[in-house]
Protein backbone atom coordinates (compact mmCIF):
# COMPACT_ATOMS: atom_id res chain seq x y z
CA UNK A 1 0.00 0.00 0.00
CA UNK A 2 2.41 2.58 0.50
CA UNK A 3 4.34 1.96 -2.55
CA UNK A 4 1.28 2.17 -4.26
CA UNK A 5 0.57 5.24 -2.41
CA UNK A 6 4.18 6.80 -3.85
CA UNK A 7 3.70 5.73 -7.00
CA UNK A 8 0.31 7.87 -6.87
CA UNK A 9 2.13 11.37 -5.39
CA UNK A 10 4.88 10.63 -8.25
CA UNK A 11 2.10 10.81 -11.01
CA UNK A 12 0.71 13.81 -9.08
CA UNK A 13 3.70 15.32 -9.17
CA UNK A 14 3.72 15.10 -13.23
CA UNK A 15 0.24 15.82 -13.90
CA UNK A 16 0.44 19.12 -11.46
CA UNK A 17 -0.22 22.27 -13.03
CA UNK A 18 2.85 24.01 -11.61
CA UNK A 19 5.83 21.45 -11.62
CA UNK A 20 5.38 20.11 -14.96
CA UNK A 21 7.84 20.56 -17.46
CA UNK A 22 5.78 21.27 -21.36
CA UNK A 23 3.63 19.09 -22.81
CA UNK A 24 2.61 18.99 -26.66
CA UNK A 25 -1.01 19.01 -27.75
CA UNK A 26 -1.55 15.15 -26.99
CA UNK A 27 -0.84 15.53 -23.43
CA UNK A 28 2.91 14.01 -23.85
CA UNK A 29 5.08 14.67 -21.22
CA UNK A 30 8.47 16.56 -22.33
CA UNK A 31 11.34 16.09 -19.54
CA UNK A 32 13.18 19.54 -19.12
CA UNK A 33 14.30 22.06 -16.80
CA UNK A 34 10.64 22.52 -15.28
CA UNK A 35 10.72 18.80 -14.38
CA UNK A 36 10.85 18.25 -10.33
CA UNK A 37 12.96 15.81 -9.00
CA UNK A 38 11.58 12.74 -7.97
CA UNK A 39 12.92 10.75 -5.25
CA UNK A 40 12.03 6.70 -4.33
CA UNK A 41 12.12 7.21 -0.57
CA UNK A 42 9.04 6.90 0.74
CA UNK A 43 9.41 9.80 3.50
CA UNK A 44 9.94 12.73 1.22
CA UNK A 45 6.42 14.92 -0.44
CA UNK A 46 5.96 15.01 -3.66
CA UNK A 47 9.60 13.70 -4.46
CA UNK A 48 11.66 17.09 -1.26
CA UNK A 49 12.40 16.86 1.77
CA UNK A 50 9.48 17.97 4.30
CA UNK A 51 9.23 21.23 6.01
CA UNK A 52 10.39 20.59 9.39
CA UNK A 53 8.73 22.07 12.30
CA UNK A 54 10.87 25.70 13.62
CA UNK A 55 10.52 26.40 17.84
CA UNK A 56 11.32 30.66 16.75
CA UNK A 57 7.54 30.20 14.26
CA UNK A 58 5.79 30.04 17.25
CA UNK A 59 5.42 33.68 17.72
CA UNK A 60 5.42 34.62 14.46
CA UNK A 61 2.71 36.12 12.21
CA UNK A 62 2.39 35.93 8.21
CA UNK A 63 0.69 39.24 7.95
CA UNK A 64 -0.15 39.74 4.30
CA UNK A 65 -1.41 42.72 2.13
CA UNK A 66 -3.50 41.34 -0.02
CA UNK A 67 -6.31 42.58 -2.45
CA UNK A 68 -9.70 44.26 -1.80
CA UNK A 69 -12.77 44.62 -3.58
CA UNK A 70 -10.96 47.87 -5.64
CA UNK A 71 -7.71 46.95 -5.92
CA UNK A 72 -8.94 43.66 -7.47
CA UNK A 73 -10.84 44.92 -10.13
CA UNK A 74 -13.95 43.21 -8.45
CA UNK A 75 -13.23 39.67 -9.86
CA UNK A 76 -9.48 39.78 -8.95
CA UNK A 77 -9.92 40.48 -5.11
CA UNK A 78 -7.88 37.72 -3.07
CA UNK A 79 -9.97 35.36 -1.61
CA UNK A 80 -7.83 32.24 -1.37
CA UNK A 81 -6.05 33.43 1.70
CA UNK A 82 -8.58 33.31 4.57
CA UNK A 83 -11.75 31.74 5.64
CA UNK A 84 -13.13 32.46 8.76
CA UNK A 85 -15.18 28.94 9.05
CA UNK A 86 -16.59 26.41 6.96
CA UNK A 87 -19.35 26.55 4.55
CA UNK A 88 -19.19 23.14 2.65
CA UNK A 89 -18.05 25.02 -0.42
CA UNK A 90 -14.52 23.44 -1.88
CA UNK A 91 -12.52 26.18 -1.71
CA UNK A 92 -13.51 28.29 1.71
CA UNK A 93 -13.12 24.70 3.48
CA UNK A 94 -9.45 23.95 1.91
CA UNK A 95 -7.94 27.00 2.76
CA UNK A 96 -9.42 26.85 6.94
CA UNK A 97 -8.33 23.42 6.53
CA UNK A 98 -4.74 24.52 5.50
CA UNK A 99 -4.55 27.86 7.62
CA UNK A 100 -5.70 25.26 10.80
CA UNK A 101 -3.17 22.35 9.61
CA UNK A 102 -0.47 25.45 9.47
CA UNK A 103 -1.01 27.07 12.82
CA UNK A 104 -0.89 23.21 14.21
CA UNK A 105 1.91 21.89 12.31
CA UNK A 106 4.50 24.93 12.25
CA UNK A 107 3.20 27.41 15.09
CA UNK A 108 3.16 30.51 12.88
CA UNK A 109 -0.39 32.15 12.22
CA UNK A 110 -1.61 34.06 9.24
CA UNK A 111 -3.56 37.59 9.05
CA UNK A 112 -4.23 39.33 5.76
CA UNK A 113 -4.37 43.70 5.72
CA UNK A 114 -6.68 44.13 2.75
CA UNK A 115 -5.57 46.40 0.40
CA UNK A 116 -7.53 50.13 -1.12
CA UNK A 117 -7.93 51.11 -4.67
CA UNK A 118 -4.33 52.36 -4.51
CA UNK A 119 -2.24 49.24 -3.48
CA UNK A 120 0.77 50.49 -5.27
CA UNK A 121 1.09 54.00 -3.73
CA UNK A 122 0.16 52.63 0.05
CA UNK A 123 3.42 49.83 -0.47
CA UNK A 124 5.36 52.55 -1.62
CA UNK A 125 4.97 54.90 0.99
CA UNK A 126 4.92 52.27 3.79
CA UNK A 127 8.12 50.62 2.47
CA UNK A 128 9.77 54.03 1.44
CA UNK A 129 9.04 55.06 5.45
CA UNK A 130 10.57 51.78 6.54
CA UNK A 131 7.05 50.33 7.78
CA UNK A 132 6.69 46.86 7.97
CA UNK A 133 3.04 46.20 8.50
CA UNK A 134 3.10 43.12 5.94
CA UNK A 135 5.90 40.62 5.27
CA UNK A 136 3.74 39.16 2.24
CA UNK A 137 2.04 41.34 -0.78
CA UNK A 138 -0.39 39.87 -2.99
CA UNK A 139 -0.56 42.33 -6.61
CA UNK A 140 -1.35 42.27 -9.58
CA UNK A 141 1.45 41.72 -12.14
CA UNK A 142 1.60 45.82 -13.08
CA UNK A 143 1.70 46.82 -9.01
CA UNK A 144 4.38 43.77 -8.28
CA UNK A 145 6.68 44.96 -11.38
CA UNK A 146 6.49 48.55 -10.55
CA UNK A 147 7.57 47.38 -6.50
CA UNK A 148 10.05 45.19 -7.84
CA UNK A 149 11.75 47.79 -10.46
CA UNK A 150 11.95 50.32 -7.84
CA UNK A 151 13.69 48.33 -5.33
CA UNK A 152 10.74 47.69 -3.27
CA UNK A 153 10.93 44.09 -3.19
CA UNK A 154 13.35 41.00 -1.92
CA UNK A 155 15.06 38.81 -4.61
CA UNK A 156 12.96 35.58 -3.74
CA UNK A 157 15.65 33.30 -5.22
CA UNK A 158 18.08 35.08 -2.01
CA UNK A 159 14.94 33.38 -0.07
CA UNK A 160 17.03 29.88 1.12
CA UNK A 161 13.79 28.29 2.76
CA UNK A 162 11.75 28.96 -0.59
CA UNK A 163 11.96 25.73 -2.59
CA UNK A 164 11.36 26.99 -5.82
CA UNK A 165 12.03 24.07 -8.19
CA UNK A 166 8.89 22.41 -6.34
CA UNK A 167 5.57 21.31 -7.38
CA UNK A 168 4.27 23.60 -5.48
CA UNK A 169 5.75 26.48 -6.79
CA UNK A 170 4.32 27.59 -10.62
CA UNK A 171 7.92 26.71 -12.59
CA UNK A 172 6.67 29.02 -15.76
CA UNK A 173 5.98 32.09 -13.68
CA UNK A 174 9.67 31.56 -12.30
CA UNK A 175 11.15 30.82 -15.61
CA UNK A 176 8.89 34.01 -17.41
CA UNK A 177 8.89 36.61 -14.71
CA UNK A 178 12.48 36.26 -13.44
CA UNK A 179 14.87 39.23 -15.17
CA UNK A 180 18.79 38.81 -15.18
CA UNK A 181 18.24 36.31 -12.69
CA UNK A 182 16.32 37.36 -10.21
CA UNK A 183 13.17 36.89 -9.05
CA UNK A 184 11.16 39.15 -7.20
CA UNK A 185 7.35 37.98 -7.57
CA UNK A 186 6.01 34.66 -8.33
CA UNK A 187 2.92 32.28 -7.42
CA UNK A 188 2.34 28.87 -7.13
CA UNK A 189 -0.13 26.33 -5.13
CA UNK A 190 -0.98 29.15 -2.47
CA UNK A 191 -2.83 30.80 -5.21
CA UNK A 192 -6.09 29.87 -7.14
CA UNK A 193 -5.79 33.25 -9.28
CA UNK A 194 -2.94 32.69 -11.48
CA UNK A 195 -5.48 29.59 -12.68
CA UNK A 196 -7.75 31.37 -12.84
CA UNK A 197 -6.71 34.18 -15.19
CA UNK A 198 -5.48 31.42 -17.60
CA UNK A 199 -6.66 32.07 -21.08
CA UNK A 200 -8.82 29.26 -22.99
CA UNK A 201 -11.21 28.14 -25.46
CA UNK A 202 -15.10 27.52 -24.64
CA UNK A 203 -17.26 25.59 -26.89
CA UNK A 204 -20.91 25.21 -26.55
CA UNK A 205 -21.96 21.71 -27.37
CA UNK A 206 -25.59 22.42 -28.20
CA UNK A 207 -24.06 24.43 -30.69
CA UNK A 208 -21.92 22.22 -32.09
CA UNK A 209 -24.57 19.43 -32.10
CA UNK A 210 -26.73 21.68 -34.51
CA UNK A 211 -24.42 22.26 -36.70
CA UNK A 212 -22.69 18.67 -36.97
CA UNK A 213 -19.03 20.36 -36.06
CA UNK A 214 -16.64 17.87 -36.16
CA UNK A 215 -15.07 16.37 -32.50
CA UNK A 216 -13.34 19.23 -31.05
CA UNK A 217 -11.33 17.34 -28.76
CA UNK A 218 -10.44 14.68 -30.98
CA UNK A 219 -8.37 17.55 -32.78
CA UNK A 220 -7.00 18.56 -29.24
CA UNK A 221 -5.79 15.16 -28.97
CA UNK A 222 -4.33 14.68 -32.36
CA UNK A 223 -2.57 17.92 -32.75
CA UNK A 224 -5.18 19.80 -35.25
CA UNK A 225 -6.59 22.04 -33.25
CA UNK A 226 -4.95 24.56 -35.13
CA UNK A 227 -6.32 28.72 -36.37
CA UNK A 228 -6.62 27.45 -39.87
CA UNK A 229 -9.43 24.82 -38.46
CA UNK A 230 -11.14 27.52 -36.25
CA UNK A 231 -11.50 30.18 -39.09
CA UNK A 232 -12.53 26.81 -40.93
CA UNK A 233 -15.28 25.76 -38.38
CA UNK A 234 -16.16 28.94 -37.25
CA UNK A 235 -17.38 30.25 -40.74
CA UNK A 236 -20.66 27.36 -40.81
CA UNK A 237 -22.12 28.95 -38.60
CA UNK A 238 -22.48 32.45 -38.80
CA UNK A 239 -25.69 34.13 -39.15
CA UNK A 240 -27.93 37.45 -39.28
CA UNK A 241 -30.75 36.71 -36.96
CA UNK A 242 -32.88 39.40 -36.76
CA UNK A 243 -32.29 40.26 -40.03
CA UNK A 244 -31.78 43.75 -39.62
CA UNK A 245 -28.26 43.88 -42.26
CA UNK A 246 -25.57 44.05 -39.57
CA UNK A 247 -24.01 42.08 -37.15
CA UNK A 248 -23.86 42.76 -33.75
CA UNK A 249 -24.31 40.90 -30.21
CA UNK A 250 -28.29 40.00 -31.26
CA UNK A 251 -26.80 37.44 -34.12
CA UNK A 252 -25.13 34.18 -34.67
CA UNK A 253 -20.85 33.60 -34.18
CA UNK A 254 -18.48 31.05 -35.28
CA UNK A 255 -16.77 32.78 -32.29
CA UNK A 256 -17.06 35.24 -29.81
CA UNK A 257 -14.12 36.42 -27.62
CA UNK A 258 -12.55 39.04 -25.36
CA UNK A 259 -10.07 41.73 -26.94
CA UNK A 260 -7.31 39.85 -24.70
CA UNK A 261 -7.93 36.96 -26.90
CA UNK A 262 -5.62 38.98 -30.03
CA UNK A 263 -2.87 38.69 -27.73
CA UNK A 264 -3.52 35.32 -25.89
CA UNK A 265 -3.50 34.06 -29.92
CA UNK A 266 -0.22 35.46 -30.83
CA UNK A 267 1.30 33.55 -27.78
CA UNK A 268 -0.72 30.64 -28.85
CA UNK A 269 0.29 30.71 -32.18
CA UNK A 270 3.95 30.62 -31.54
CA UNK A 271 5.42 34.24 -30.87
CA UNK A 272 6.18 36.67 -28.03
CA UNK A 273 6.94 39.93 -27.88
CA UNK A 274 9.77 39.34 -25.84
CA UNK A 275 12.43 36.80 -25.26
CA UNK A 276 15.38 36.49 -22.40
CA UNK A 277 18.71 36.51 -23.66
CA UNK A 278 21.60 34.54 -21.92
CA UNK A 279 22.03 36.13 -19.04
CA UNK A 280 17.78 36.29 -18.52
CA UNK A 281 17.29 39.86 -19.81
CA UNK A 282 14.33 40.56 -21.79
CA UNK A 283 14.83 41.52 -25.69
CA UNK A 284 12.41 42.79 -28.31
CA UNK A 285 11.18 39.69 -30.59
CA UNK A 286 7.54 40.71 -31.83
CA UNK A 287 8.67 40.89 -35.48
CA UNK A 288 10.01 37.99 -37.31
CA UNK A 289 8.69 36.30 -40.81
CA UNK A 290 7.15 33.76 -38.66
CA UNK A 291 5.27 36.54 -36.58
CA UNK A 292 4.39 38.67 -40.02
CA UNK A 293 2.41 35.68 -40.81
CA UNK A 294 0.60 34.95 -37.68
CA UNK A 295 -0.60 38.90 -37.29
CA UNK A 296 -2.14 38.75 -40.51
CA UNK A 297 -3.84 35.73 -39.15
CA UNK A 298 -5.04 37.19 -36.18
CA UNK A 299 -5.91 40.41 -38.15
CA UNK A 300 -8.37 38.24 -40.42
CA UNK A 301 -10.55 37.40 -37.45
CA UNK A 302 -10.30 40.62 -35.70
CA UNK A 303 -11.16 42.67 -39.15
CA UNK A 304 -13.87 40.20 -39.36
CA UNK A 305 -16.82 41.07 -38.04
CA UNK A 306 -19.71 38.88 -39.36
CA UNK A 307 -17.64 35.37 -39.07
CA UNK A 308 -16.47 36.91 -35.29
CA UNK A 309 -17.60 38.61 -32.51
CA UNK A 310 -15.43 40.56 -30.13
CA UNK A 311 -16.61 42.33 -27.18
CA UNK A 312 -16.60 42.69 -23.61
CA UNK A 313 -17.12 39.28 -21.34
CA UNK A 314 -20.83 40.76 -20.23
CA UNK A 315 -22.01 40.64 -24.04
CA UNK A 316 -20.30 37.76 -24.71
CA UNK A 317 -21.73 36.15 -21.69
CA UNK A 318 -25.18 36.76 -23.33
CA UNK A 319 -24.38 35.41 -26.94
CA UNK A 320 -23.39 31.76 -25.17
CA UNK A 321 -26.53 31.75 -22.87
CA UNK A 322 -28.47 32.03 -25.89
CA UNK A 323 -26.55 29.72 -27.61
CA UNK A 324 -25.50 31.63 -30.75
CA UNK A 325 -21.67 31.69 -30.51
CA UNK A 326 -19.77 27.72 -30.92
CA UNK A 327 -16.57 29.19 -29.59
CA UNK A 328 -15.66 31.43 -27.00
CA UNK A 329 -12.36 32.77 -25.94
CA UNK A 330 -12.32 33.63 -22.10
CA UNK A 331 -10.59 33.15 -18.88
CA UNK A 332 -11.11 30.44 -16.37
CA UNK A 333 -12.27 32.69 -13.75
CA UNK A 334 -15.39 33.21 -16.38
CA UNK A 335 -15.82 29.94 -16.69
CA UNK A 336 -15.52 28.64 -12.89
CA UNK A 337 -17.61 31.54 -12.07
CA UNK A 338 -20.29 32.33 -14.74
CA UNK A 339 -20.16 29.73 -17.83
CA UNK A 340 -21.10 26.79 -15.65
CA UNK A 341 -24.66 28.54 -13.89
CA UNK A 342 -25.59 27.36 -18.23
CA UNK A 343 -27.70 25.08 -18.44
CA UNK A 344 -26.33 23.87 -21.73
CA UNK A 345 -23.29 21.70 -22.22
CA UNK A 346 -20.28 22.95 -22.56
CA UNK A 347 -16.73 21.79 -23.23
CA UNK A 348 -13.07 23.00 -22.44
CA UNK A 349 -10.14 23.18 -25.29
CA UNK A 350 -6.55 24.69 -25.03
CA UNK A 351 -6.05 27.80 -27.12
CA UNK A 352 -5.30 26.87 -31.01
CA UNK A 353 -1.75 25.99 -32.08
CA UNK A 354 -0.41 27.49 -35.43
CA UNK A 355 0.59 24.41 -37.19
CA UNK A 356 -0.50 20.74 -36.57
CA UNK A 357 1.63 19.46 -34.01
CA UNK A 358 2.83 22.46 -32.48
CA UNK A 359 3.03 22.75 -28.67
CA UNK A 360 -0.11 24.13 -26.58
CA UNK A 361 0.76 27.67 -25.09
CA UNK A 362 -1.94 28.85 -23.06
CA UNK A 363 -0.86 32.97 -22.31
CA UNK A 364 -2.13 33.97 -18.26
CA UNK A 365 -3.40 37.18 -18.33
CA UNK A 366 -1.34 38.69 -15.32
CA UNK A 367 -1.03 42.22 -15.87
CA UNK A 368 -4.27 43.23 -13.65
CA UNK A 369 -6.16 40.30 -13.50
CA UNK A 370 -3.70 36.95 -11.99
CA UNK A 371 -2.01 37.84 -8.70
CA UNK A 372 1.41 37.58 -7.99
CA UNK A 373 3.63 37.36 -4.35
CA UNK A 374 6.45 39.25 -3.11
CA UNK A 375 8.31 40.07 -0.06
CA UNK A 376 8.85 43.93 0.70
CA UNK A 377 12.51 45.33 1.71
CA UNK A 378 11.68 45.82 5.01
CA UNK A 379 11.54 42.41 6.18
CA UNK A 380 15.20 41.67 4.49
CA UNK A 381 16.26 41.00 7.68
CA UNK A 382 13.64 38.58 8.65
CA UNK A 383 13.73 36.86 5.65
CA UNK A 384 14.37 33.71 6.90
CA UNK A 385 11.61 33.38 8.72
CA UNK A 386 9.07 35.28 6.51
CA UNK A 387 10.40 33.01 3.75
CA UNK A 388 9.73 29.96 5.82
CA UNK A 389 6.27 30.85 6.67
CA UNK A 390 5.93 31.18 2.50
CA UNK A 391 7.00 28.09 1.78
CA UNK A 392 5.10 26.18 4.33
CA UNK A 393 1.75 28.12 2.96
CA UNK A 394 2.76 27.33 -0.70
CA UNK A 395 3.54 23.32 0.56
CA UNK A 396 0.22 23.34 2.46
CA UNK A 397 -1.79 23.99 -0.45
CA UNK A 398 -0.43 21.08 -2.68
CA UNK A 399 -3.25 19.33 -0.95
CA UNK A 400 -5.50 21.55 0.22
CA UNK A 401 -6.11 24.73 -1.74
CA UNK A 402 -4.76 23.30 -5.12
CA UNK A 403 -6.78 20.11 -4.51
CA UNK A 404 -10.39 21.88 -3.58
CA UNK A 405 -9.57 23.90 -7.06
CA UNK A 406 -8.75 21.67 -9.55
CA UNK A 407 -9.67 18.59 -8.58
CA UNK A 408 -12.97 19.23 -7.34
CA UNK A 409 -13.83 22.72 -8.50
CA UNK A 410 -12.59 22.33 -11.82
CA UNK A 411 -12.58 18.80 -12.50
CA UNK A 412 -15.93 17.90 -10.01
CA UNK A 413 -18.23 21.29 -10.63
CA UNK A 414 -17.27 23.20 -13.31
CA UNK A 415 -16.04 20.95 -16.36
CA UNK A 416 -19.26 18.49 -17.03
CA UNK A 417 -17.34 15.49 -19.21
CA UNK A 418 -13.68 13.56 -19.16
CA UNK A 419 -12.76 14.94 -21.84
CA UNK A 420 -12.65 18.43 -21.05
CA UNK A 421 -11.25 17.44 -17.84
CA UNK A 422 -8.05 15.70 -19.46
CA UNK A 423 -7.69 18.79 -21.78
CA UNK A 424 -7.17 20.83 -18.31
CA UNK A 425 -4.03 18.80 -17.72
CA UNK A 426 -2.69 19.89 -21.32
CA UNK A 427 -4.05 23.82 -20.88
CA UNK A 428 -2.50 23.94 -17.43
CA UNK A 429 0.77 22.49 -18.01
CA UNK A 430 1.48 24.59 -20.78
CA UNK A 431 1.00 28.11 -19.35
CA UNK A 432 3.09 31.10 -20.05
CA UNK A 433 3.46 34.62 -18.84
CA UNK A 434 4.45 37.14 -20.55
CA UNK A 435 6.70 40.45 -19.04
CA UNK A 436 5.65 41.87 -22.03
CA UNK A 437 2.27 42.17 -20.76
CA UNK A 438 3.03 43.59 -17.54
CA UNK A 439 4.80 46.47 -19.05
CA UNK A 440 3.38 47.14 -22.21
CA UNK A 441 6.64 47.82 -23.29
CA UNK A 442 6.40 50.37 -26.56
CA UNK A 443 2.40 49.54 -26.37
CA UNK A 444 2.53 46.43 -27.95
CA UNK A 445 0.27 44.88 -25.46
CA UNK A 446 -2.04 47.63 -26.13
CA UNK A 447 -1.13 47.36 -29.99
CA UNK A 448 -2.94 44.35 -29.61
CA UNK A 449 -5.50 44.59 -26.94
CA UNK A 450 -6.90 47.30 -29.33
CA UNK A 451 -7.07 46.11 -32.62
CA UNK A 452 -10.16 45.71 -33.08
CA UNK A 453 -10.69 48.95 -33.09
CA UNK A 454 -7.78 49.70 -35.56
CA UNK A 455 -9.08 48.16 -38.58
CA UNK A 456 -6.14 47.00 -40.91
CA UNK A 457 -3.34 47.75 -39.17
CA UNK A 458 -0.47 47.16 -40.59
CA UNK A 459 2.31 44.94 -38.83
CA UNK A 460 5.66 45.94 -40.26
CA UNK A 461 5.39 49.70 -40.18
CA UNK A 462 4.06 49.59 -36.65
CA UNK A 463 6.92 47.58 -35.78
CA UNK A 464 9.47 50.15 -37.84
CA UNK A 465 7.40 53.23 -36.09
CA UNK A 466 7.58 51.38 -32.56
CA UNK A 467 11.00 49.37 -32.50
CA UNK A 468 13.44 51.88 -30.38
CA UNK A 469 11.13 53.12 -28.26
CA UNK A 470 10.55 49.48 -27.28
CA UNK A 471 14.36 48.67 -27.00
CA UNK A 472 14.29 52.21 -25.28
CA UNK A 473 11.55 51.23 -22.79
CA UNK A 474 12.64 47.61 -22.25
CA UNK A 475 16.35 49.12 -21.89
CA UNK A 476 15.18 51.75 -19.28
CA UNK A 477 12.84 48.42 -17.07
CA UNK A 478 16.51 46.64 -16.62
CA UNK A 479 17.98 49.68 -16.06
CA UNK A 480 16.15 50.36 -12.86
CA UNK A 481 16.21 46.15 -11.98
CA UNK A 482 20.56 46.72 -12.15
CA UNK A 483 20.44 49.88 -10.06
CA UNK A 484 18.61 47.47 -7.03
CA UNK A 485 20.84 44.82 -7.51
CA UNK A 486 23.13 43.36 -4.90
Amino acid sequence: MKKLTFLIMAFAVMLASCGNGPVNTTGTLQTGVNSAPVSSEEDLFYGFEHLEPRADMQDFELVVFTRGEESGRGAWKTIDLIAEEKNDEPINDAIYERNNLIEEKYGFKIREIVSPKDQLGQAQREINAGQNPYNLIIADGKTSATLGMGGYLCDLKNASNLVLQAPWWDQYANKDLSIGGKLYFTTGDLSISCMDATWVTFFNKAVQETYNIEDLYALANNGEWTIDKVSEITKKISADVNSDGKYDVNDRYGYAYEPFNNYALFHSLGCSIVSKDADDFPTLSVFSAKSQEVFEKIREISDDDINYYQDWSAAILGVQKDNRALLSATTMYTVRTEYRKHEQDYGILPMPTYEKGDNSANVVSVATSGSLYSVPTTFLGDLDRVSYAIEALCRESKDTLRNAYYDVSLQGIVVRDEESAAMLDIIFANRRYDLAIIYDWGGWYTYFYTLWRSKGSDFASTYDKQKDATNKAIQSTIDSYLANFD
